[in-house]
């Protein structure tokens, strides 16, 4: 692997990073605010109030940016936690179409919200999986 192969999956890891971190960030400090506006009526999720559950994906998030960016700032990229990161996206997008499936009252800006943070995160794992199979056909 040279720089040329791996720029465009370091590239993108170092993206879902910021994206992560930050929306993590946005998520947990604003977590009540966004709980009122996601849904109609209160929801809880296995006994927590939405507003919880937000706070602890935000922190989740974070924690997913930062191994993002372990994984991107290695000189040798390990691919084997660049196709875990992968995983971990597209099973936020499969996670994102049952939340939206689940009898929640969601509101408008609950249903957008969610859509947007997903077609993100898909657009982030095509460009993965376009970085690992570049490293893939690179050998």
């Amino acid at each position: 692997m040279n720089a040329s192969t791996d720029r465009l999956l370091r590239r993108t890891l170092w993206g879902n990073a910021i994206f992560s971190i930050i929306s993590g960030a946005v998520l947990a400090i604003f977590a009540g605010p966004f709980a009122q506006l996601a849904a109609h009526a209160p929801v809880s999720l296995m006994g927590l109030d939405l507003a919880i559950v937000f706070e602890l994906l935000g922190v989740g998030v974070i924690a997913f940016g930062a191994l993002c960016a372990w994984v991107a700032s290695r000189k040798e990229l390990p691919q084997a936690w660049a196709r875990v990161i992968f995983a971990g996206d597209l099973a936020w997008v499969a996670g994102s179409v049952l939340v939206l499936a689940l009898p929640a009252t969601w509101t408008m800006a609950g249903f957008v919200g969610i859509v947007v943070v997903a077609l993100i995160v898909a657009d982030i794992a095509v460009l993965e999986y376009l970085g690992l199979r570049r490293l893939g056909t690179a050998n």
